[in-house]
Formats: structure tokens, C-alpha cells, sequence
């Protein structure tokens, strides 16, 4: 009878499995956070990597770093650069590339952008991004699993049937420009439009809380890329004067990441006005070079010292 009843689940279970994943490719971007096309043009970048072997500097982190760091001003320093950075991305996606890329890509320094607001997130949105614009494999498959959220979950299912069924990173050329925003040879996503930070009020305060799994992501990032012999550098890039001083419990965060390495807060260094802003947290193309410049200062004079 138990026999019979197990079996009987277990038919009801692969059934529903198998219904599940249909209705899930029928209707995916009804819900899933599918998007290959996305702002932060990770799908241009990873096809990219193979074209991006030993480069003089490796850049990762979020928006700050792929909105951050471009390589046509480290070009003209005589420095070759590819960007790794990726929309929201927390030390555990960060990882997640480390482990796909690194060895691949064999920079001779990286610099990696260190937001403390993406050490406070889930990493759901980041993970979303990567099972949309990235070769689908079994680390990715484990991220998502992890993460516990249906919606990404489902996401991974589709990403799959886009990706081994439909043959999307074959057949889709992610458009250069979208919505603004236009994709550079090299990772950078530069911002089009002329704007500004314009004061709208108040920047709202945000205290810092460090979750206990992206700081152990953060420290195993760290180990693969000293294990590895790679000389590496931790940056804060420039922030509106006002959202820099409204991060509470600042000084605590820097104390903790300054623990793992060389470490640079670029607020420390230049403090640039809102016309060097276009929101509340990203540099526009002016604040950009102004940073740039700045930094390749810092790279020569540690690296080629």
C-alpha cells in the first residue's frame, strides 16, 4: 500500500515538474526577471571575454564599476583593461565570475570597486543578471538554487530553454545603445545623455549592514585572486558629497574591508561636485574621466613603481 502510494507522488511530482517547466517557457517573461537585453549589457560583455586575454588591469564590482571605469582612458595611458563589473553584483556573484573567468582572462592586476551598499543585498537581482546574459552552467544552476527565490528559480528554467533550446547567445546581437546607455568595447557602459545630479531634496540615510555570507564571498574572491598570484587593489569610487556623508557606520566598513588588502576610498582623494554626478550614486562621463585619470595615478605608481 506505502509501495503504491510512493509511486502514485512520485508520478504526481515529475508530472507537475514537467507541467511546470512547460508553462514556465510558454509565458517566461511574464514571470521570470529574464532580460538579455539589459541596461548593464552583460551579455555583450561575457561574449567579449574571449577577445580579452592578459589584460593590464581587470575591473569588477556593480554599476560603479562597469559605469566606472573606462578603458578608453586607460588606453591612452598606455593601459589595456577589461570590465567584469555587472548590474547589482554582490561578492557572491563577483565569485561566481572569478570562478568562469579568471583563469581565462589571466590579468596582471585587478581592481575591484567595493560599494558597501551591495554587501547589504541578497543578490537576487545580480543573479537574475547572470542567468540572463551569461553561459548558463552548473555554478550558475547552484547560485540560483541557493538563493531560495522562486522568480529566479523559474528564471534559470527559461534561461535554459534560451539558451540550449533557442540558441540565444548565438543568434541575439544585444542592441548598443539601450535606453541611453551606450555599450564600449571592453565592459563600459558610458551614459549618453549630458546630465547632471540635480539637488531634488534630501539623499536619504542608509546605515551599512554587512551580511555574514557576502563578507565570507568577499574573503574567498580575495583568496582566489592571491592564490593566484595577482596583485590587487579595493576602491570606493566618488559619490555625491551628500550621499557619501550619508552613509552611516562608514568608517567601520572601511576599517573592515581595508582588512583584506590595499584600499582606497576615492572620496578621500577627490571630492567632486554634482556636475560630475547623474544620480545620486554613479559619476557621469566627466566625473568618469576625472576619476579615471586619477586612479591610473594610483595604478603606475603602485605597479610601476
Amino acid at each position: 500500500m506505502m509501495k503504491r502510494f510512493l509511486l502514485r507522488l512520485l508520478f504526481y511530482v515529475c508530472v507537475y515538474v514537467i507541467l511546470h517547466v512547460v508553462v514556465v517557457c510558454a509565458v517566461g517573461p511574464f514571470v521570470t526577471f529574464y532580460r538579455p537585453e539589459s541596461g548593464g549589457h552583460l551579455f555583450s560583455r561575457t561574449k567579449e571575454i574571449p577577445n580579452y586575454k592578459n589584460p593590464d588591469v581587470l575591473f569588477l564590482g556593480s554599476s560603479h564599476a562597469y559605469r566606472g571605469f573606462d578603458p578608453r582612458v586607460f588606453d591612452q595611458a598606455g593601459i589595456a583593461s577589461f570590465n567584469l563589473g555587472s548590474s547589482s553584483q554582490t561578492p557572491m556573484q563577483t565569485e561566481v565570475l572569478l570562478k568562469k573567468y579568471l583563469d581565462e582572462i589571466q590579468p596582471k592586476f585587478i581592481v575591484f570597486d567595493v560599494f558597501p551598499i551591495v554587501f547589504q543585498l541578497d543578490g537576487i537581482e545580480s543573479t537574475a543578471d547572470l542567468i540572463s546574459c551569461d553561459h548558463i552552467d552548473s555554478s550558475i544552476c547552484k547560485m540560483a538554487f541557493k538563493s531560495g527565490n522562486v522568480k529566479v528559480i523559474n528564471t534559470l528554467i527559461y534561461g535554459l530553454y534560451q539558451e540550449y533550446v533557442r540558441d540565444i547567445r548565438n543568434t541575439l546581437n544585444e542592441r548598443i545603445i539601450i535606453d541611453g546607455d551606450q555599450y564600449v568595447p571592453g565592459g563600459y557602459v558610458e551614459r549618453l545623455t549630458d546630465s547632471t545630479l540635480l539637488d531634488n531634496g534630501s539623499i536619504k540615510v542608509r546605515t551599512i549592514n554587512i551580511l555574514p555570507e557576502q563578507l565570507s564571498a568577499f574573503g574567498r574572491c580575495i583568496q582566489m585572486i592571491q592564490d593566484r598570484g595577482i596583485p590587487f587593489l579595493l576602491v570606493q569610487a566618488p559619490l555625491p558629497q551628500r550621499t557619501y556623508h550619508n552613509l552611516l557606520n562608514y568608517n567601520e566598513f572601511k576599517n573592515t574591508i581595508a582588512t583584506f588588502g590595499n584600499y582606497i576610498d576615492f572620496n578621500e582623494v577627490l571630492q567632486l561636485d554634482d556636475s560630475c554626478f547623474y544620480d545620486e550614486d554613479h559619476l557621469n562621463q566627466k566625473g568618469v574621466e576625472l576619476y579615471n585619470h586619477c586612479l591610473i595615478e594610483e595604478f603606475i605608481r603602485k605597479v610601476h613603481k
